[in-house]
């Protein structure tokens, strides 16, 4: 996969801006996001809807409930009756929301992904992504280092199919394969935090011995969070994807360990920019990876520069 920074995208973007009208006045675009109540997925909306009225683009967001494929898929069919000229979306499942996309590609609807992509994504003008693997990656060996070198560890995550949060299990379980004194014991699975708290619950009854958990997204992490503090498993070391409020403040107060941070927000702003560039008749890069980093717990300015900020 071709690694593109969005420094290039906005090169593009800006180039047609100096050339000429960037896009047609009545540019739209349907945001659908992975599913409401999410951190990282309000940023991104806040992104979208700022870069949006900066540009002069109209804007409309949506969401499920619930993270499902099932709950997704008529949210993405009724884009369809709408006719944006660009539609940016978060798919929760990489198979089954493949023939809803495609159908308003044949529509002439730009499609583009974001946060997660789609098995066959051959018509996708664009996918705007971090590089899951590498934050999976990242994620073990800030585990490693908090175990120094030795203990149990779990990942929790959500059921396979969704890419981005299976590609982060997988750069974590190549990784952790690397340290012979960590124990992987294997995945749990969630869709919300409710779910996240019980199945703490669960792992320390199988193993009370876990010593590192690897939550692999904000929802899950902020439910893990609440379960160990129920179960008094404070020495439970815990690496967690994103930087939602609840998770920087859990990592200020010591019960989160170390954070695998994106910028939800700017994925937000590429969606629109590509938005405008497409509607221009500009051609995009195929992939975009925005930033990723770790932060530990000894570095909570780090922290407050990376957390995600809903409020917009």
């Amino acid at each position: 996969m071709k690694r593109v920074s969005h420094i290039a995208v906005f090169a593009t973007i800006a180039a047609t801006l100096a050339t000429g009208p960037a896009f047609a006045a009545d540019t739209s675009l349907a945001l659908v996001l992975g599913v409401k109540g999410s951190p990282f997925y309000e940023a991104m909306a806040c992104g979208a809807k700022a870069k949006a009225a900066e540009l002069g683009i109209d804007l409309t967001v949506s969401a499920s409930d619930q993270w499902g494929p099932d709950q997704q898929i008529p949210i993405v069919n009724a884009i369809a009756a709408a006719k944006p000229t660009a539609a940016a979306i978060v798919p929760v499942d990489a198979q089954a929301l493949i023939a809803p996309m495609k159908q308003l590609d044949s529509l002439g609807i730009h499609v583009l992904t974001a946060d997660q992509t789609i098995n066959d994504d051959s018509f996708v003008k664009t996918r705007i992504v971090t590089d899951n693997k590498e934050g999976g990656k990242r994620a073990a060996i800030a585990m490693n280092e908090l175990l120094a070198g030795k203990g149990k560890v779990v990942v929790m995550t959500n059921p396979p199919g969704t890419t981005a949060q299976d590609e982060r299990t997988a750069g974590f379980e190549a990784e952790i394969k690397g340290y012979p004194g960590i124990t992987y014991l294997g995945q749990q699975f969630y869709t919300n935090p409710q779910q996240a708290t019980e199945m703490i619950t669960a792992i320390l009854a199988k193993d009370p011995d876990v010593a590192g958990i690897f939550v692999t997204n904000d929802l899950g992490a902020i439910g893990a969070v609440t379960g160990l503090r129920q179960a008094n498993a404070g020495a439970v070391k815990v690496v967690a994807y994103d930087a939602a409020g609840p998770e920087v403040s859990a990592l200020k107060n010591g019960q989160i360990h170390a954070l695998i941070a994106q910028d939800p927000r700017r994925e937000g702003e590429l969606a629109v920019e590509t938005a405008a560039a497409l509607a221009a008749g500009k051609p995009v890069e195929k992939t975009t990876f925005t930033e990723i980093v770790t932060i530990k717990a000894s570095e909570p300015e780090m922290a407050d520069k990376y957390e995600y900020k809903a409020g917009c």
